[in-house]
């Protein structure tokens, strides 16, 4: 593995973990082990190590509990700032999945799974940070850069510039949602960006082809099997 490179672990959080997660993605714990090796073995020599947090308000916008619908059912929500579709003059919407309570700040299933959580903060001489999404109550974030509406940032591009990378490694939760949009973010802001499949588990496992075919559209290298190339 040459320098300039970082891994990114996404949202390996107890709520999106079998079996008691509110949020519980089919076997994502049989990803833990293989990414502790990833962070741990000195095979592999990280630039930086990140890990990401889904980190929300117990009142936030994407929960299916406060809007009295049940969860997976969808929402129409306007812009935060009310601006305006310069087409037709009307409040800019999107329609966005509402969810089960998951990941409230300071409770238990927000934290990381602890294997992961004591492997991370055992690492030494080695650039790390813990970046937390999700935490503003009106709005989505897919994303470890920016929310939904990108208006919001969180430190993580600031971050990886500091450090002059150049290429950028996700593996993580959920496949389909934010380690997928946070690797088309990563990729828009001219990052190399690879996503380590074997590695992450989807919300949807049955619509992989849909999901691969975002990855290649916005420039995405998926890399399949545990064998990891040089980079």
């Amino acid at each position: 593995m040459v320098s300039n490179v970082a891994l990114i672990i996404v949202d390996l959080q107890e709520d999106f973990l079998p079996p008691n997660g509110s949020l519980a993605i089919q076997s994502a714990r049989s990803i833990i082990p293989k990414i502790n090796n990833l962070i741990t073995s000195k095979s592999y020599n990280w630039s930086t190590i990140i890990a990401t947090q889904d980190w929300h308000p117990q009142t936030h916008a994407s929960f299916a509990s406060q809007h009295n619908q049940r969860p997976f059912t969808t929402k129409t929500f306007q812009h935060p700032e009310k601006r305006l579709n310069p087409n037709t003059g009307e409040i800019i919407e999107i329609n966005q999945t509402l969810w089960p309570d998951h990941c409230v700040e300071n409770t238990f299933g927000s934290s990381l799974e602890k294997s992961f959580h004591d492997n991370f903060n055992q690492l030494e001489n080695k650039a790390k940070i813990i970046i937390k999404k999700g935490y503003l109550q009106d709005r989505e974030y897919y994303s470890a850069f920016q929310d939904c509406w990108h208006l919001h940032k969180t430190e993580l591009e600031n971050y990886l510039r500091q450090l002059n990378i150049e290429k950028v490694v996700f593996v993580g939760l959920a496949y389909d949602f934010c380690v997928l949009n946070s690797a088309i973010d990563c990729s828009k802001l001219d990052f190399k960006t690879y996503v380590l499949k074997d590695y992450c588990r989807s919300v949807y496992p049955d619509k992989f082809v849909e999901t691969d075919t975002e990855y290649m559209k916005n420039g995405v290298e998926v890399i399949e099997g545990i064998h990891i190339p040089e980079l």
